[in-house]
């Protein structure tokens, strides 16, 4: 990416760490709107007691159980009989003893049971479900509510799961995709319930050499944050993250720190641990967040292209959770799609995910991220040396959900703020896409002037995400992420 400004009479080359763009009569438009030919859309879940002989030698019939579940007098022997053992009476009268209880008969509420009393048939317990000592739960008594498990595996209200009730599985933000993800990668939980590996890798800062540590998940799986204590000295600028785990294609597509140097800097070609970012734990979630500055950035090995990611002019989809960094202009899409760091600047060649502020820089050029105004904040697409973005405000968000994606069939790029429509322009400012299949975190198309980033998590796709599949994503990341607001 380049930039340059024309002067009066004398034209000035700026060096804009591959990150160069249009002055600014030619940055994107406010609120979206962008080159001739294209028109932003703004858019935007008992028995009784004891048996005893009284005089008559009447026996009562089918004694009643009195509130609080014991049964009434009843059992009267005639005078002289002798109760005998397991409740047979003298002449005239028998009974039980300790009194039958009435069938039909119905525990009171509370559901206490008399001494010895046996349990009604049918009987239904008591709010709450508790009997007294000696009594029994009655068939068909129903568990109390709040036992279903809240989508993306947090238990609801109570966490208790009924008797004969299914508990919800868990699923991450690739399980309510209908296509799935073509990749995904985050350092604080799982995106998929199939992926059942580590998160990410702590490297020392001090030694690029000593061994690493796998931060895996819990049984919820979130990241396991019980060993990066013991590893890092109890300090997590000790540490840093050594690679980041893909999550659909292990391996092939892991992001490890950059280990080049960059057309127009940063210089990371003394290799190890120089562009790694330092291990940093959210306070607000206790969970981990991808946080760089300059010059920390995150590639595949070698900058190699990506296994299983459209790329070209072909449906493309980036979602990126995380924060943006306030009042603070920079360069470039935060992760997305792009062609190799040292290859030459073509318009089209990124289809990176933008989280910006701003339009020019301390120098008075543009950049290539450019929002409607100095002190306007936006959210778009970077498609090297052009940009489509959607102006949401002069003040940050406190969280972002971005999706930017690119529909093939409409010609159109399509952008999301935390599940409202911003921006739907066709054709691109670039005119055409042709996307190379590069992964950058933390920098533009070239890696030169990195990015500053706060991102828990991020995903691609190969078609593109519906409305409703953006509101379902939305409600999967509010769940687990349940002390952050997502406006």
């Amino acid at each position: 990416m380049r930039a340059s400004v024309l002067f009066s009479g004398v034209v000035t080359l700026l060096a804009l760490a591959g990150c160069g763009t249009t002055a600014p009569s030619d940055a994107s438009q406010t609120g979206g709107v962008t080159s001739t030919g294209g028109q932003d859309q703004s858019g935007g879940g008992g028995g009784g007691s004891g048996g005893s002989a009284g005089s008559g030698g009447i026996t009562s019939s089918g004694g009643t159980t009195a509130a609080g579940g014991t049964t009434g007098s009843g059992g009267i022997t005639s005078s002289g009989g002798t109760t005998a053992a397991g409740g047979r009476a003298g002449s005239g009268g028998a009974t039980s003893s300790g009194g039958i209880t009435a069938t039909g008969g119905t525990k009171s509420s509370g559901g206490s049971s008399a001494s010895g009393g046996i349990p009604l048939t049918g009987g239904t317990p008591s709010s709450g479900g508790q009997q007294a000592a000696g009594g029994a739960t009655a068939r068909g008594g129903a568990t109390a509510s709040g036992g279903t498990t809240a989508s993306g595996g947090i238990t609801g209200s109570g966490g208790q799961t009924g008797t004969g009730g299914t508990t919800v599985a868990y699923q991450g933000p690739c399980d309510v995709l209908s296509g799935g993800c073509a990749e995904a990668y985050s350092v604080a939980r799982a995106m998929t319930s199939s992926y059942t590996g580590p998160l990410f890798q702590l490297g020392k800062a001090s030694d690029s050499k000593a061994a690493t540590l796998d931060v895996g998940q819990t049984s919820d799986h979130k990241a396991d944050m019980t060993t990066w204590s013991a590893y890092c000295g109890g300090t997590q600028s000790n540490c840093v993250l050594s690679k980041i785990y893909a999550q659909i294609h292990k391996g092939s597509n892991d992001l490890l720190p950059a280990v080049w140097k960059t057309p127009w800097n940063p210089d990371c070609s003394a290799g190890g641990y120089t562009c790694a970012a330092k291990f940093t734990i959210e306070s607000a979630t206790g969970l981990p967040i991808v946080t760089t500055v300059s010059p920390q950035e995150y590639a595949l090995s070698g900058d190699n292209f990506a296994t299983g990611i459209n790329g070209g002019s072909k449906a493309m989809g980036i979602m990126y959770n995380g924060k943006p960094v306030a009042n603070q202009v920079y360069c470039c899409g935060v992760i997305g799609l792009t062609h190799k760091y040292n290859a030459t600047d073509t318009t089209g060649t990124d289809f990176m995910l933008a989280l910006a502020y701003g339009w020019k820089d301390s120098g008075g050029c543009c950049i290539a991220t450019n929002c409607g105004a100095s002190n306007k904040y936006c959210v778009g697409a970077e498609e090297e040396e052009n940009n489509d973005m959607y102006d949401y405000g002069t003040s940050p968000v406190e969280n972002a959900m971005v999706v930017t994606q690119y529909d093939p069939t409409a010609n159109a790029v399509i952008v999301y703020l935390n599940g409202t429509l911003g921006l739907t322009k066709s054709p691109p400012k670039a005119g055409k896409l042709n996307a190379g299949t590069a992964i950058h975190l933390g920098g533009g198309g070239d890696l030169s002037q990195p990015d500053p980033v706060l991102m828990r998590e991020a995903l691609f796709t190969n078609n593109v995400m519906s409305a409703s599949e953006v509101t379902a994503m939305k409600a999967n990341i509010v769940a687990l992420f349940s002390t952050l607001k997502f406006p």
